[in-house]
């Protein structure tokens, strides 16, 4: 009995490994804006949105992500979202979260950068797949911190 558990396994996990992967270049996120929505003594909660590229020939359904945003080389901020989009096959969609910025670290990022131009960002995490798997992604860029905070632009 154990050994039929055993060839049964050995099969699957054969078969995992032969098959493609679906998804062969890795999704490209961007981060477009963060907007405070709730300030508190400790905390800020920002409404972030991101735009997330699908360099595939297959669409990807995405239910949700888990990200991180570091500025200048220090974590500024996580978040997530729990939104349902499909990313067309070699387009791209934008996709809104909610990130969470302790107000220590906000203050720390504010006194670093006084004029807030040119500010260098990597965003990095996770983007759940519809049908279970992970997608993880990891770009850097260049932001105009001050426009963003305000809900205008990014220069990438």
């Amino acid at each position: 009995m154990a050994s039929k558990w055993l060839t049964a396994l050995v099969v699957f996990l054969g078969l995992a490994a032969c098959t493609p992967s679906e998804f062969a270049e890795p999704p490209e996120v961007v981060l477009l804006s963060m907007v405070p929505v709730d300030v508190s003594l400790m905390e800020q909660r920002l409404a972030v949105t991101l735009r997330v590229r699908n360099p595939n020939n297959a669409p990807m359904s995405i239910d949700g992500m888990r990200f991180a945003i570091d500025i200048n080389g220090k974590t500024f901020a996580k978040g997530t979202s729990d939104k349902a989009v499909t990313v067309p096959r070699l387009g791209e969609t934008e996709v809104a979260g909610v990130a969470h910025v302790a107000t220590t670290d906000l203050m720390r990022q504010m006194v670093g950068v006084p004029d807030a131009k040119g500010v260098e960002y990597r965003l990095s995490g996770s983007l759940f797949l519809a049908h279970g798997g992970r997608a993880a992604f990891d770009q850097s860029g260049d932001f105009d911190f001050a426009s963003a905070l305000g809900g205008a632009g990014k220069r990438n």
